[in-house]
């Protein structure tokens, strides 16, 4: 944590060219006869940060394991690479089964913003709302035919052509 707070305290400039940190984590552990959720993300995340750098943009990819981590630790993690590689937009990538068995593609895209203290001292970064929001569903039935590789790319490409437009 001191490590996050102390680079903080430079300017956010200073810090090297912007990035996406494109971060993924599956939802869904394994299980038998259950599909490799943690593949299935990977290669999900994995394009859209191929795509990103296509495209010119930084991306540096993280993801984690679905039970390895609670969520606080990872939020942490998250921040404090986001920090050591100056990025200042989070890309969050997954790939899951919902409770009704639905096969859901998301991709989400947040600022991170500096936080301040009183003192308008900088004292961390948060995740703030969502620039950008787009997600397929499908039925589980087309997960043998699913190549996440290519709905990565064209989801990317829509946040990419919306991001332009700003």
């Amino acid at each position: 944590m001191a490590t996050l707070l102390g680079a903080l305290a430079a300017p956010a400039q200073a810090q090297g060219p912007a990035c996406h940190l494109v971060f993924g984590q599956a939802r869904n552990g394994p299980a038998p006869g259950a599909p490799d959720w943690e593949a299935l993300n990977q290669d999900f995340n994995t394009e859209v940060t191929r795509t990103l750098e296509a495209a010119g943009r930084h991306a540096e990819s993280m993801t984690v394991p679905a039970l390895a981590v609670d969520p606080q630790t990872a939020g942490l993690a998250l921040l404090q690479r986001a920090d050591e590689l100056g990025c200042r937009t989070l890309v969050e990538t997954t790939v899951f089964a919902d409770e009704q068995q639905t096969l859901v593609l998301r991709l989400r895209v947040y600022p991170l913003l500096l936080q301040l203290d009183e003192r308008a001292s900088i004292v961390g970064l948060r995740i703030g709302s969502p620039l950008f929001v787009t997600q397929r569903e499908l039925t589980l039935a087309a997960l043998p035919r699913l190549k996440p590789e290519q709905i990565a790319r064209q989801m990317t490409d829509e946040y990419l052509q919306r991001d332009a437009g700003r």
